[in-house]
């Protein structure tokens, strides 16, 4: 039973690793000629970032190399409080728009057994879509024929994810985990960039999104533990480009990648 879980649980990372080092380069672009605007600050965004994650991580996993715990700790019928930041790569871009930025939250976590959990957060981070169907005409009995559908939504939302966890020891205090749940999502701007007539730009600002994540999880001692995961937000429908035979809906969709830290202020076992 153990082998099968961790099967699924290898191929969950492998396809949250896929998605993270996706290119945006190979999306298509309405105009070729036309660069992206504030390049230089875009680049600059991103490696700056990208050196925060990097010194953030060095630091957590430094203190727990000096704090850490030979015992195995068990969390069990504790509460703990934490904070967590990290990268947010906006996967149903699609037309060569920056899709990566910071994003952060806090979290709040109880331990019904020794390897199972329930989790409350609050969250912020960007989203979007974009997309673009150029129109096509037709001629003959069985001849198809469709105007244009084109969009870019930028968005900024407030989710409260709400997570049910199962971890499983890899070595010592060391475990991975999997994690599934939903989140309540409160979207603090609705931005519709040059949608086309025929669609929509009405959608609802408060919805609800499934929210899978993998990571891995370490017990610095009785009252600390350091995480990284990777965690999907798949939203809902922000546009369309309508084939023959389906809606060709297009919706939101999310990556982010966490690193956190959490402390319990229970000292009793």
């Amino acid at each position: 039973m153990i082998e099968y879980v961790k099967y699924g649980y290898h191929y969950l990372w492998s396809y949250f690793k896929s998605q993270l080092c996706a290119e945006v380069d190979a999306y298509p672009v309405l105009d070729k000629d036309v660069k992206p605007k504030n390049t230089v600050f875009v680049n600059a965004q991103a490696i700056l970032g990208s050196k925060l994650l990097a010194f953030i991580l060095f630091s957590l996993l430094s203190n727990a190399i000096t704090s850490q715990s030979k015992e195995i700790i068990n969390p069990k019928g504790k509460w703990f409080f934490g904070a967590e930041i990290g990268s947010n790569t906006i996967t149903s871009y699609s037309l060569g728009e920056s899709s990566t930025s910071l994003q952060g939250g806090i979290l709040v976590e109880y331990y019904f057994a020794k390897h199972w959990s329930l989790s409350g957060r609050l969250k912020y981070f960007k989203t979007g879509v974009s997309f673009n169907q150029d129109a096509t005409g037709g001629s003959g009995f069985f001849s198809f024929s469709s105007p244009r559908y084109s969009g870019v939504f930028n968005g900024d939302v407030f989710t409260i994810p709400i997570n049910l966890k199962w971890e499983f020891r890899i070595y010592k205090n060391l475990s991975g985990n999997i994690k599934l749940g939903y989140a309540y999502n409160i979207e603090t701007k609705s931005e519709y960039v040059n949608y086309t007539s025929n669609l929509r730009t009405d959608y609802p600002k408060y919805y609800g999104s499934v929210n899978p994540g993998v990571g891995l999880n370490y017990f610095v001692n009785k009252k600390m533990s350091v995480y990284i995961d990777f965690e999907n937000y798949f939203g809902p429908k922000r546009g369309k480009t309508p084939g023959l035979f389906s809606d060709g809906s297009k919706y939101l969709n999310n990556l982010l990648f966490n690193v956190g830290v959490k402390y319990t202020f229970k000292n009793k076992e």
